[in-house]
């Protein structure tokens, strides 16, 4: 389908899909604790609504998706120059497919020529800018924050979150410091600049600050900026700390950035929870609690297991946790958009580990597993604060009791290999819970040792009203001997 075509067929849903779209909010707007919806957004027929959506990588991607199923235009920006894999990485299940109506490169550019490119797409309505995942986080506010100074007459639905902390939402250094500034209990912490030629006696200076009465440490480094727990040790030795510190230093993230500094945090010891969040104008409404489930295996002390919808008994934790995430957001300035915030639980209560201002991640597979539990999710609240404000008003603070449970278990795969067979995949789909799997790994394929998120080969999501039957299958899985045949050497040898 050409770009003329796909835009025609975008500005008959405008015209049509749009009254469908209302439809059907109304028949699902008590899952909402609401009155109905109320339309916010002036509609033009003229052409279609377009979402401009910066880095629509990963749950960006689905975010798109949702956003053509309800009629709109997608316009997509890349912040960087992004490796291939991670530009045509497509989610298995999106609801739909995505034609773009025009892809922007932002590097090499100002802010006010990308800006310029996007206003001068023909064809489309820019309504709204939204962001795909944590490296798009600075360009979205940059884009946004210039549009409502040159263009708030030419629409009122822009929302930014302006670009003072901009810096202090991306950089974690700067993070912990401005929630610390706040008054809110944050770790404690010290960058590390690698072009300091004492950088490895700062990091055992602050070693020295850690220690307890018997000269015992535990110390996280991480990259300053970076998803998915890559990049993050736990160190208990200074041979260790020399060893990561090495490790972090001078070596390209996921997303192709250079780390030329590294953060030393305190070791937080405690239960981790993610609370995930969508503002506006400084009203948040949290969506999503989940618990993550990490554990140590293959050398790594931080391994992902799995991550659980999270419900206490007296929803005593989930009120705090929701208390403290949304005065980070505050001291951040996060008052407009998604935000997805890990928070460990210690002994003195809540304490930030970090928030990004983007969607929950993990290529979007969580909005199935939340659709049924609590009746909506992250990416569908993102559109409807859009659009339907009163219905994102009506919201409660945070989710209602669970209808269902839910988990997605990350496998860990022990030794690295070619990925031969995966022989018990067909006991895993009988399980009562099982849902879906989301393989990052296929046949033939190599396969890592898993030591982080991103090296996990693949997500099996459990879903059931009893939690009893998902946490049995939910260990069934980590113990079954065989459920992956990783072999050592390559299949096109054979």
């Amino acid at each position: 389908m050409s770009s003329r075509d796909s835009l025609s067929s975008l500005a008959l849903g405008a015209a049509i899909g749009i009254g469908a779209t209302l439809i059907a909010q109304k028949a699902s707007s008590d899952s909402f604790f609401g009155s109905g919806p109320s339309l916010v957004r002036k509609l033009s027929f003229k052409t279609p609504p377009c979402i401009v959506i910066i880095d629509p990588l990963s749950s960006g991607l689905t975010l798109a998706s949702l956003l053509t199923l309800r009629g709109y235009a997608c316009i997509r920006v890349f912040s960087s120059n992004f490796p291939d894999e991670l530009v045509n990485l497509v989610p298995k299940n999106l609801v739909r497919p995505v034609h773009w109506v025009e892809t922007v490169y932002h590097e090499g550019r100002s802010v006010a020529e990308t800006l310029k490119i996007i206003m001068e797409v023909k064809g489309v309505h820019v309504e709204n800018f939204m962001v795909g995942c944590e490296s798009g986080v600075e360009l979205t506010d940059e884009l946004t924050n210039l549009w409502v100074e040159k263009y708030a007459d030419k629409n009122c639905h822009v929302v930014t979150n302006g670009v003072a902390m901009s810096h202090a939402r991306r950089d974690k250094y700067a993070m912990g410091e401005a929630v610390r500034a706040a008054g809110i209990r944050a770790a404690g912490q010290k960058l590390i600049q690698g072009d300091d030629p004492k950088a490895f006696e700062n990091v055992m200076e602050f070693v020295e600050s850690c220690k307890d009465g018997g000269g015992n440490f535990r110390v996280v480094l991480k990259p300053v900026a970076s998803a998915g727990s890559e990049g993050v040790f736990f160190a208990t030795s200074e041979e260790e700390c020399r060893k990561y510190y090495n490790e972090i230093f001078g070596s390209t993230n996921v997303f192709g950035s250079l780390n030329t500094s590294v953060l030393i945090q305190e070791f937080l010891e405690g239960k981790e929870y993610v609370v995930d969040s969508v503002s506006i104008e400084g009203i948040h409404k949290t969506v999503a609690i989940w618990e993550y489930d990490k554990r140590s295996a293959n050398g790594a002390k931080f391994v992902y297991y799995g991550m659980r919808l999270y419900e206490s008994e007296d929803g005593e934790r989930e009120d705090e946790l929701v208390r403290y995430m949304h005065g980070v957001l505050d001291a951040l300035e996060i008052r407009n958009g998604p935000s997805h915030g890990e928070v460990m639980w210690t002994r003195d209560g809540p304490c930030l580990v970090e928030v990004g201002s983007r969607p929950h991640g993990g290529e979007g597979t969580f909005v199935n597993l939340v659709e049924k539990p609590i009746g909506y999710s992250q990416l569908s609240v993102m559109i409807d604060a859009h659009e339907n404000r009163h219905k994102f008003f009506n919201l409660p603070t945070r989710p209602p009791r669970l209808k269902a449970y839910a988990v997605e278990t990350c496998l860990v795969n022990s030794h690295e290999g070619t990925l031969h067979s995966i022989p018990l995949l067909s006991t895993v789909e009988t399980l009562p819970s099982f849902q879906e799997v989301e393989w990052k790994v296929k046949i033939g394929e190599h396969i890592p040792v898993t030591i982080d998120f991103l090296t996990s080969p693949a997500a099996i999501m459990l879903m059931h009203e009893s939690k009893e039957v998902v946490e049995r299958d939910f260990e069934a899985i980590h113990e079954m001997e065989g459920l992956l045949d990783v072999r050592r050497v390559r299949l096109d040898t054979l």
